[in-house]
């Protein structure tokens, strides 16, 4: 039995590691003079006044206005960008930060929303509402959909787009990197963390579901029409791999990105932060079946801790097989995290320990059971009871 757990989580990080290979790398922005298409961007804020100010400076800093030359000019005159915050109902600063900036630069524009109406998710409401006062689609129009906890580097938009129309891709995702003081837990959450969301989500949209990163969102806005838009998608609380999975299932290709160089952000870290972030994309994917959380995260620590069981075992008893093949186990979890880590920013210090903090999230897992136990599940202040 221990043996046969072993052997799961060997194949488990063999797949993990062939996954991350598809992870596609960023290309450099083209030089070229030709007219490049509007790019819409949403920004939903909630509450958001200690990082939208940033996430802004950030989007209004993009080169993109000119592929390759220097950055738009910041009067504004620029019909090739235009950046739409939507205020989701917010208590705090974050409508005034959105203000000033749309005072500075036209190509900002401040929407207001008072929240959700039934059935329908804060945020994806918040997004539908920002692409739908951005008007019409045009032609060749992308959407780029960004967190406010998230900085772009200033060519982060051009060499998406690069990417994405090298690749023949519709939709394209890249995760946000480590912020310049982040705490010691980003090493501890962040690899493990991304082969959890990888374990039913393929980067290259292959699989079950096809995987996405709410941070940072760009796709053809013609196939965002297709899909039907948020609207089609209004109470669904994984809205990033809920879009991605809905856009290759309309014959779409979607791609994540290695930007993580490019991208920062702040949701993740310190520890408590990141673990309340993965809890909610670990409840929203369940939809909240709780035999799924529990049985899930009973099964995450017992797969991540049959290694060292089966070595430990195997020296009391004196079975050197046993030894080797816990060992040889151990071994494919740390080569997992090495993979991982490297995506993420994350150093590789930690990987003789891939067991213990793989493990670490059954222990999310089971908190989020905990949580809909309690009906206690609320993102941001609102309640995301399914």
């Amino acid at each position: 039995m221990l043996g046969a757990a072993v052997l799961g989580s060997v194949y488990r990080s063999v797949r993990t590691i062939r996954k991350a290979r598809t992870i596609l790398p960023l290309h450099e922005a083209p030089s070229t003079t030709v007219l490049p298409p509007t790019v819409t961007v949403v920004v939903p804020a909630r509450n958001e006044e200690a990082v939208l100010d940033e996430c802004l400076r950030g989007l209004r800093s993009q080169t993109y206005a000119s592929r390759g030359g220097g950055s738009a000019e910041p009067s504004g005159h620029d019909p090739t960008l235009r950046i739409m915050v939507v205020d989701d109902g917010s208590t705090d600063a974050t409508g005034d930060i959105a203000r000033a900036h749309a005072e500075a630069d036209p190509r900002v524009r401040v929407v207001r929303s008072e929240g959700p109406p039934p059935g329908w998710s804060g945020k994806v409401h918040a997004m539908h509402v920002g692409v739908e006062a951005a008007g019409q689609p045009e032609p060749g129009e992308w959407l780029l959909f960004v967190d406010a906890d998230t900085v772009l580097a200033p060519e982060l938009l051009s060499r998406l787009l690069e990417t994405a129309e090298r690749a023949d891709a519709d939709l394209v995702s890249t995760p946000g990197g480590p912020p310049a003081e982040h705490s010691a837990s980003w090493p501890v959450l962040m690899p493990a963390g991304l082969q959890m969301i990888g374990e039913n989500a393929d980067p290259a949209g292959r699989g079950r579901k096809a995987f996405a990163i709410g941070h940072c969102i760009l796709l053809r806005r013609s196939h965002y029409e297709k899909v039907g838009g948020w609207s089609a998608l209004a109470s669904r609380r994984n809205e990033d791999v809920a879009i991605a999975t809905s856009v290759r299932d309309h014959g779409g290709t979607t791609r994540i990105i290695d930007g993580l160089d490019h991208v920062t952000t702040s949701g993740m870290d310190p520890f408590g932060q990141g673990w309340v972030s993965f809890r909610k994309s670990f409840v929203a994917g369940t939809q909240g079946s709780l035999p799924v959380l529990l049985g899930g995260g009973l099964g995450q620590v017992a797969l991540s801790l049959s290694a060292p069981a089966a070595a430990l075992a195997g020296v009391r008893h004196r079975r050197p097989l046993l030894v080797a093949v816990g060992l040889a186990g151990w071994a494919a979890q740390g080569a997992a995290h090495t993979r991982t880590a490297r995506v993420m920013r994350a150093g590789t210090s930690l990987a003789p320990l891939a067991p213990f903090t793989n493990a670490l999230f059954g222990g999310v897992l089971l908190d989020g059971a905990v949580q809909v136990l309690r009906r206690a599940t609320e993102w941001k202040g609102r309640s995301t009871w399914f």
